[in-house]
């Protein structure tokens, strides 16, 4: 490949990294691609599992891991929910604990209270809603930083990919073949061009005009 024209190469480059995200996305039911960041996230939760266990019974873990790779909403509402319905006062000075702006005792009584039928005063009420505040903020962050590890494997396993299918399109091409760097610089580019292959194209294509003009 003497001379390749550089727009298309970065469209086919960019062809190549779309389809092997098609595959990654693909393989979302497998449990090393559609859990990948979900133990992070659980493990982020801390404490609040104790609730989540609670709400959701002994395999609460697996239930929520089931909803992981599905609508986002609907997981962060099931966590929500978990969270409020399973708090008890076996687990609220632990999970007060965890929380770390919210007094465990404190959280206790309020629970007593309201589960014995007695008067809950405003000021018991609002350390409820501090719980419950600190609680969704907690679960925001362990999603987040789970969104960024799934978002990292899956570039990770489409790089390899299209690596793969790169090395075979080379195998398969006619001879004269370029030389073989040429699939591993393309099968390499591809994910992370692919977003912006586009722009890029159509950079190289007005470089290359302007060369040609000066020339």
């Amino acid at each position: 490949m003497a001379s390749p024209d550089l727009p298309t190469l970065a469209l086919a480059t960019s062809a190549l990294g779309t389809a092997a995200f098609g595959i990654v996305e693909a393989l979302k039911w497998t449990r090393t691609v559609g859990l990948a960041g979900f133990a992070t996230a659980w493990s982020r939760l801390g404490a609040l599992t104790q609730t989540l266990d609670t709400a959701y019974g002994p395999i609460a873990k697996e239930t929520i891991g089931d909803r992981y790779r599905g609508d986002a909403t609907e997981l962060t509402r099931m966590l929500r929910q978990g969270v409020r319905v399973g708090l008890t006062t076996d687990n609220a000075e632990p999970v007060a604990k965890f929380l770390g702006t919210i007094n465990g005792p404190a959280l206790r009584v309020v629970l007593e209270k309201r589960d014995s039928g007695a008067p809950v005063s405003d000021a018991e009420r609002a350390i409820l809603a501090r719980y419950e505040l600190a609680a969704d903020a907690r679960i925001d962050a362990a999603l987040t930083v789970a969104q960024v590890h799934y978002t990292g494997a899956a570039r990770i396993l489409a790089m390899f990919a299209s690596l793969i299918m790169a090395l075979v399109a080379f195998l398969a091409m006619d001879e004269p073949k370029p030389h073989w760097s040429w699939a591993l610089i393309i099968g390499v580019a591809a994910v992370p061009i692919a977003p912006i292959a586009k722009d890029v194209a159509s950079g190289l294509s007005a470089a290359a005009r302007a060369l040609k003009a000066r020339g």
